[in-house]
């Protein structure tokens, strides 16, 4: 067969590559401008940052819902930290799903705590056998929910539903230490609107270089190691490029699983979280989407992007592996679960611009992105395309991630006063340029990688714990 006659159609799926490079930089560009406006706005997060405290609003009590399994070396720290947020009304739920560590046991040892009868609403969701309920002696706002295994984040948060006592409900991970005043920016964003607003994102960063000191982080540091610096620009780029303008315009498809602040009655009225999901955040988001939209209720989903947790990225190259092979394999279950959705005109922005971007972009994006580079490749190889032509694509689509890059830092950098010394800057441009050559591609395997069948199981991920300011080990 005479390759040749394929020639044109591998050239044009070589220049689809970097035409689809540049659709997506132009989408993003149209994020970061309604992005920069909402973080420029005079918004209820910002004002209280300004100094409206929290004395002179309405006060709604939040449920701090903490799943945990064998966090034993973070749970003492991260549990202080909850309890020590600024906002008035509040308790913690630690949900321990059958831990073979000492989780269970350093908590009740650290709070003095006494078993108490458990206590569920009426709503209660079907959820796995509940052994025993504890509430510590010390501060009256904690208590521990000791259940059945599930290996399932879902139940466990669905178990923090059931027993919280609260209108407002954080569902976070354990391993995570938030600002002191992460909870009131969000219900200042939240009760901005108290009729609409049915949950709040916040903005993630990495707890692998940080310092704290009792409830509070005494050091921020930007991370040295490889793969999570690699991480950060990718978060930067969702928590500010993207989410506040896809939130403006209503399109936020994501609250990240870290952290998420929701109105427990509209997580009740969708049924709580999907168990078995493998991207049971964005399962909430699109479901919690679709019940306000097909039922005509007003509502909105917005992000705090100056509200911060703090939590640890995967360290190494395996972790970060089936993190990522599981979060596209979730992706899939969310396409396929909701493929009537995207484009069309009942589900307005939501099903145009935050579906459409989860289909066109993290869905057919990766497939597409692969078939061009093959298709470079073998056009180069062929002697089909000239060496200099193909060098400056494949230039030209490094030069397109690294301005997506340095515009995530310029945003972090507008936002988040801590980063005012130049050497941190300058570790996270260096991160920002880096990821292009190397990092990228491989995430781009990954990801197509999970098209196939796999173990979704998370693994074990090795925690360093926090470290306390002044101690470097």
């Amino acid at each position: 067969m005479d390759l040749n006659i394929l020639k044109p159609l591998f050239v044009a799926f070589a220049y689809l590559a970097l035409t689809f490079s540049v659709v997506h930089l132009a989408a993003i560009a149209l994020w970061s401008v309604l992005s920069r406006d909402a973080l420029t706005r005079l918004r209820p997060s910002k004002r209280l940052l300004r100094g409206a405290g929290t004395g002179n609003r309405e006060t709604a009590g939040v449920s701090i819902i903490m799943p945990a399994y064998n966090e034993a070396e973070l749970i003492e720290a991260s549990t202080r930290n909850a309890l020590a947020q600024d906002y008035p009304l509040l308790e913690v739920l630690v949900v321990n799903d059958g831990s073979t560590d000492d989780t269970v046991e350093r908590l009740r040892a650290r709070y003095s705590m006494e078993q108490v009868a458990a206590s569920v609403g009426e709503e209660a969701i079907k959820t796995m056998e509940i052994y025993r309920v504890f509430r510590s002696t010390t501060d009256p706002r904690l208590r521990l929910v000791d259940k059945a295994a599930s290996g399932s984040k879902a139940d466990n948060s669905n178990v923090g539903l059931n027993h919280a006592n609260y209108p407002w409900v954080v569902v976070m991970d354990a391993d995570e230490f938030m600002e002191t005043n992460c909870i009131s920016k969000c219900m200042a964003e939240a009760q901005s609107r108290p009729d609409d607003v049915v949950a709040v994102g916040t903005t993630l960063l990495p707890a692998n270089d940080i310092a704290i000191d009792g409830a509070a982080v005494a050091e921020r540091r930007m991370p040295t190691n490889f793969w999570v610096g690699c991480q950060i620009i990718e978060y930067l780029t969702a928590f500010l490029v993207s989410r506040p303008g896809m939130a403006r315009i209503g399109a936020m498809p994501i609250v990240s699983g870290g952290f998420g602040l929701f109105r427990r009655e509209s997580v009740l009225a969708v049924g709580g979280y999907t168990h078995g999901h493998l991207g049971e955040d964005m399962d909430m988001c699109v479901r919690l989407h679709r019940h306000h939209l097909e039922n005509d209720i007003p509502y909105r989903i917005v992000q705090a992007p100056e509200a911060i947790v703090w939590t640890e990225f995967p360290p190494t190259h395996e972790v970060l592996r089936r993190q990522r092979l599981r979060w596209h394999r979730g992706l899939k279950m969310i396409i396929d679960a909701n493929k009537q959705v995207i484009g069309r005109r009942r589900y307005g922005n939501f099903g145009r611009f935050g579906m459409g971007s989860l289909y066109v972009f993290e869905w057919c994006g990766p497939i597409v992105e692969a078939v061009g580079w093959f298709a470079l490749v073998l056009s180069l190889a062929s002697g089909w395309i000239e060496p200099v032509a193909a060098l400056g694509m494949f230039l030209a689509a490094q030069l397109v991630g690294q301005l997506v890059g340095v515009l995530s830092v310029g945003l972090a950098v507008r936002t988040f006063s801590f980063l005012n010394r130049p050497l941190e800057v300058a570790r996270l441009v260096l991160w920002a340029i880096v990821m292009n050559w190397g990092y990228r591609q491989l995430t781009l395997l990954w990801r197509l990688r999970s098209l196939f069948p796999g173990d979704t199981a998370w693994g074990e991920m090795p925690r360093s714990g926090f470290r306390t300011a002044g101690v470097n080990s």
